[in-house]
């Protein structure tokens, strides 16, 4: 479900901060990224003046189809209405990575990759002209000026060990937001949840980290 909460703080200046919370397990009361990105929300609502979440389980982001590649190569001003209503979702979701001043991103690894939802999401953030341009002097983020949070949970660990180079989630995650200009990346594992050397401290260790990020 889309969601959108405002919170006004007492005494707040009329200037917002505003953070973008996106989740994307399907899980809702056993996700462990949800339960960690729900903590580290708790934390950052308090130097935020409104919060946007976007429920990528609950309202699944199409993905691009002909007809949504044609509309993108369009000219604004040749598209018809019916490319413009198909336009009408990613626009939206553009904007909303433009107007964050902080984004919360939380997924689990699926197959050592992201799951198809949160690549859909990735394939209509990722613009050329809106997020992203090529000028006379090379390539420009324009979604810049913003801190993002990863939280990624696994069932194995990949931070080190055999199966760290079997990780293409992270960084294509990292790679993507520092492609759009988002270079202040952090990221939060909540790794070897399914692994009995590891499984009992797999959260612990992510709510450790956050503590260390945001005081």
């Amino acid at each position: 479900m889309y969601v959108y909460q405002l919170h006004l703080l007492k005494g707040q200046a009329p200037h917002m901060k505003n953070l973008l919370v996106v989740d994307v397990s399907p899980s809702k009361e056993g996700s462990s990224s949800r339960h960690v990105s729900h903590h580290l929300l708790e934390k950052l609502k308090k130097e935020h003046t409104s919060v946007l979440t976007r429920d990528l389980a609950s309202e699944p982001i199409p993905h691009l189809t002909p007809d949504v590649l044609q509309a993108y190569m369009t000219p604004l001003n040749a598209r018809t209405a019916e490319q413009k209503q198909l336009l009408a979702k990613p626009e939206q979701l553009i904007d909303e990575v433009l107007a964050a001043d902080t984004i919360v991103l939380s997924t689990p690894m699926w197959n050592f990759g992201p799951p198809s939802v949160l690549k859909a999401w990735i394939d209509h953030i990722v613009r050329a002209g809106r997020t992203f341009s090529y000028g006379p002097e090379g390539l420009k983020g324009l979604a810049g000026n913003k801190k993002a949070y990863i939280v990624v949970s696994s069932g194995s660990l990949f931070s080190s060990g055999p199966m760290a180079s079997m990780d293409s989630l992270t960084p294509a995650l990292k790679a993507v937001f520092n492609f759009i200009g988002v270079q202040d990346v952090e990221i939060i594992r909540v790794e070897g949840t399914n692994d009995p050397t590891s499984k009992a401290n797999a959260i612990s260790n992510a709510l450790n980290k956050i503590e260390k990020l945001v005081s």
